[in-house]
C-alpha cells in the first residue's frame, strides 16, 4: 500500500471514528440527566422551555442518526475504492 492510500485510509477512519462518537453524543445526551443538570440551565431563559421540548430532543437525536449515516458512507466509500 502507498503512503498516499495510507494517509487517505488513516484520515477515513478517524473521520469515521469522529462521526460515530459525534452520533452516540447526540442519541443519547438529549435523554440524559446531563442535559437537563448542565446544558439547559447554561442557556438562555428562552431557550430553556425550548431545549427541554421532547420534540426539540428528539430532532437532536435525528442529528446523531445522520451522523452514524455520514460515518457509514464514508466508510462504505473507502471498502469501494480500496
Amino acid at each position: 500500500m502507498s503512503r498516499r492510500n495510507s494517509l487517505r485510509a488513516t484520515l477515513v477512519l478517524a473521520a469515521a471514528v469522529y462521526l460515530t462518537a459525534a452520533g452516540w453524543f447526540f442519541v443519547l445526551a438529549p435523554w440524559s440527566s446531563l442535559w437537563a443538570v448542565k446544558v439547559v440551565p447554561a442557556v438562555p431563559f428562552w431557550m430553556m422551555a425550548w431545549l427541554d421540548n421532547p420534540t426539540v430532543r428528539g430532532a437532536i437525536s435525528g442529528f446523531g442518526l445522520v451522523h452514524f449515516g455520514a460515518a457509514w458512507s464514508w466508510l462504505d466509500s473507502a471498502a469501494r475504492n480500496a
